[in-house]
């Protein structure tokens, strides 16, 4: 059955949930280097902590979909049936596994590294059914491969940026796990961005062809809203692949201020990709 609810709160509830599982990814690639060197040990915790507010501000804002906030006990019973049953399954499994290793490495300093991957599995599922929420609504902007692109490249970007930002002085290759670690996550949010744009030709294929049907979608004119975003859109792709670029040179040279640079053009890209996304109601 098509699915439409209000999108600031979904919005809200996909960035934080989103962010959350890119720090939980950031922290699984980490693991092992914590458990030889205390010291990044001891970084990896307010990392965790982080992740935890996020992901638990994301479920908290998943339930008001509902309209009331209690009646996300009964979502549980169509977990067969409903998409949004599903993420908020999946984002609950995903923060309990993720709080219980913080809450260990919190009382006891201890890593059990082995709850991370799980956490970080659990919550690209959740990701994925968040996703599908959106792809299976009456909103035609959203019922596209695409949706799936912009939301896992949202999760992929925010780990890198993390990667980058996380690693403390001037030598990120050295802190955060490396010089290999750094130039894989370069290498990442360059294909991640290279292949959000080689969709968006078909993309747009499919909106003219949807346009053409002449099917009646809520709400009634998202073409129009989205077309007269173009020009915002434009200037979004284009700070979205400078900032990919410019990262990706800057992970390679280990350069510290072109990574930090980099990364407010990537996270100013995505805000406004998440903004362009929700503003067709």
């Amino acid at each position: 059955m098509p699915v439409f609810f209000h999108p600031p709160i979904t919005g809200d509830s996909s960035v934080l949930v989103q962010g959350s599982v890119s720090l939980t990814l950031f922290l699984t690639l980490n693991a092992r280097s914590a458990k030889r060197d205390p010291q990044v040990k001891s970084q990896l915790l307010p990392v965790m902590l982080a992740a935890c507010i996020a992901g638990g501000l994301g479920l908290i804002a998943s339930t008001l979909h509902l309209g009331y906030p209690l009646n996300a006990f009964n979502a549980l019973r169509h977990v067969a049936s409903s998409w949004l049953s599903r993420e908020i399954v999946f984002a609950s499994l995903y923060l309990a596994v993720l709080g219980l290793c913080t809450l260990i490495m919190l009382v006891k300093k201890q890593l059990v590294s082995i709850l991370l991957p799980v956490a970080a599995l659990l919550g690209l599922i959740d990701v994925w059914c968040m996703s599908a929420i959106y792809a299976n609504s009456s909103v035609v902007t959203w019922t596209h491969f695409n949706t799936w692109l912009m939301f896992y490249g949202t999760v992929g970007i925010s780990g890198a940026v993390a990667l980058a930002w996380l690693a403390p002085g001037k030598t990120p290759c050295v802190a955060s796990g490396g010089k290999p670690a750094l130039r894989l996550a370069g290498a990442l949010v360059v294909a991640i961005v290279a292949i959000r744009l080689l969709a968006q030709p078909e993309y747009m294929s499919y909106l003219a062809s949807t346009r053409l049907s002449g099917i009646v979608t809520l709400p009634h004119r998202p073409l129009d809203a989205f077309n007269q975003l173009s020009g915002l859109r434009l200037f979004t792709w284009i700070i979205s692949t400078l900032g990919a670029i410019l990262f990706a040179l800057s992970a390679w040279r280990c350069r510290r201020a072109g990574l930090v640079v980099a990364s407010l053009f990537l996270v100013a890209s995505e805000v406004l990709f998440r903004f362009i996304f929700f503003s067709i109601h």
